[in-house]
């Protein structure tokens, strides 16, 4: 049996980069491949980070309904602590265990928050743990080790997390440290192919997903080398070999695209997926700092202003509330992936804090000084383009974990949560940055071939995935199946089957996940690796 669909996510693939390396002719078949799909800007979630969108690709609800906003979040919404998240935060149905339900198999492999593995009747290995966790986390509980006994070469350390290879080559992000870097993650991305190619021909399921993660890693650190406004003109030898290094990355992926496409056949579905996109950064906002200039923010004496030259790894940690004086403090950001500004309510997490009577009208007022007075000190440009409440984008049971406030800064990158002596700094380099606008290709005997303007979401992508299926749409799904990419007889097969309630969604719980210890090491090494790619400081 082949796969009906395969969900090939490309996370933080961008059209600028794959659309450049097809025109060098890195990537043929990604270029054939292109011709013959469906192709939309995929427009990502408020904020474009990974564990939310990923999270909204596979549940086909947005974060306010399926609960995951960020790699670190609250724990509730009474809680003041931070935690890391895992399948537990997912609070919502996802497409695994929706077809698991149908009749249908599924393997999923390399998602964010997916561990502990649910029991669905197929198989799940997750992404973003250490090496040591890949095993006890996965499902069924005997996988890993059949694939050490089925896959010649096959290495778990370098599967998952091999966080000692990773601190090595990226720690000060020196050129030199590229290459091995790179290297890393062209043999960390072949690990995870051959585990899907075996498994597709081995225990085969109506449905699989996987996703290379290593576009994103490689483009937050060398941008420089893949935007084709950068990487073209007078170049050095050494930059010229770590992009002929970089291309190698992307050739192997076309290399992947193209044997699954054939693993699939002509009856089958294969959509390329990005969480979100990706550009260039030039410059540090230090949001924290803007807010104690404003009077909303208050530091303890004992928070030490970051240097200008500091750029070295050192102890990854999430940035704790104790850098601030809490109850002098009327906003804060512990968080830069999340571009979220906190505002504490008096009594809520057992803060102090502004008054439940007051809180509207206060992010009114921040919001307003984001817009008007958070600006260049050189040309009075402003930096922050865009603030959005919680209650207007993530309406939904879990609103509250979210930030107050969510911010779009001017060069799309992440503001920066550390001490600082000025709001705004140059980078030394130029680095990546996520984008909202990600990719969406499909291909198939459902899909009529062609580019059309308007984007899709998130959202979208579940109820496409359900319907190329055969399997209901649940109502509580926030997406749409767009029409205009399906041929005419899908599209009549459409109106039949979408939407169709099915029974009230199953909400997870503990019985149907592995049941496994965490411990303090892993995620540590978690820690570390968030920091290493900008998303904690």
């Amino acid at each position: 049996m082949s796969p009906r669909v395969v969900l090939f996510g490309l996370d933080g693939a961008t059209y600028t980069v794959l659309d450049d390396l097809v025109h060098r002719g890195v990537m043929p078949f990604l270029g054939e491949f292109m011709e013959r799909s469906a192709r939309r800007t995929l427009r990502s979630t408020i904020p474009p980070l990974t564990p939310p969108a990923w999270t909204t690709v596979v549940t086909g609800r947005s974060p306010g309904a399926h609960g995951v906003f960020n790699f670190l979040q609250f724990e509730g919404e009474d809680s003041p602590y931070l935690r890391i998240i895992s399948s537990r935060s997912i609070c919502t149905e996802t497409i695994w265990s929706i077809v698991a339900r149908h009749g249908l198999r599924a393997g999923s492999l390399n998602f964010v928050a997916h561990h502990p593995a649910p029991k669905i009747d197929g198989y799940v290995i997750p992404g973003w743990v250490p090496w040591r966790w890949v095993k006890q986390h996965s499902h069924p509980a005997e996988l890993v080790d059949r694939l050490k006994g089925a896959l010649p070469g096959f290495d778990v350390k370098e599967l998952a997390m091999n966080f000692k290879e990773e601190e090595k080559a990226v720690a000060g992000s020196r050129l030199e440290d590229y290459e091995p870097w790179i290297d890393l993650h062209i043999r960390r991305e072949r690990q995870w192919f051959e585990v899907m190619r075996y498994q597709m021909l081995h225990d085969p399921c109506e449905l699989v997903g996987i996703v290379f993660d290593g576009v994103d890693k490689l483009q937050h650190l060398v941008w420089q080398f893949l935007d084709p406004k950068t990487s073209s003109g007078k170049q050095t030898p050494e930059f010229r070999r770590i992009q002929e290094k970089c291309w190698k990355y992307f050739s192997q992926i076309d290399d992947f695209l193209r044997e699954t496409v054939n693993l699939v056949g002509s009856d089958g579905h294969v959509i390329i997926v990005s969480d979100h996109g990706f550009t260039g950064t030039t410059e540090v906002v230090y949001i924290n700092t803007f807010l104690e200039q404003q009077g909303y923010l208050k530091w303890l004496p004992t928070a030490e202003l970051e240097l200008p030259e500091s750029r070295e790894l050192g102890e990854a940690h999430p940035y704790h509330l104790t850098h601030f004086d809490m109850p002098h403090t009327r906003a804060f950001a512990s968080s830069a992936s999340s571009n979220g500004i906190h505002i504490p309510i008096d009594g809520a997490r057992g803060m102090s804090g502004v008054s439940r009577a007051g809180y509207t009208a206060l992010q009114d007022e921040i919001s307003d000084a984001l817009l008007t007075q958070c600006a260049d000190p050189e040309t009075g440009d402003p930096l922050v383009t865009y603030v959005w409440k919680r209650e207007d984008v993530f309406a939904g049971p879990h609103v509250n974990l979210a930030p107050s406030l969510t911010l779009a800064l001017r060069d799309c990158g992440f503001f920066s949560v550390l001490r600082s002596d000025c709001i705004v700094r140059s980078r030394p380099v130029v680095m990546g940055c996520h984008h909202p606008d990600g990719v969406f290709l499909a291909h198939g005997p459902a899909v009529r071939p062609g580019v059309a303007e308007h984007p899709l979401a998130l959202v979208d992508v579940a109820p496409t995935v359900l319907h190329l299926l055969s399997v209901p749409i649940p109502s509580e799904f926030e997406g749409r199946i767009p029409r205009d990419v399906l041929s005419d007889s899908w599209t009549a097969k459409a109106h039949e089957l979408n939407p169709v309630a099915v029974r009230e969604l199953a909400q997870p719980t503990e019985s149907e996940s592995i049941d496994v210890g965490e411990d303090k090491e892993g995620e540590a090494q978690i820690l570390m690796r968030l920091r290493a790619l900008g998303y904690i400081e």
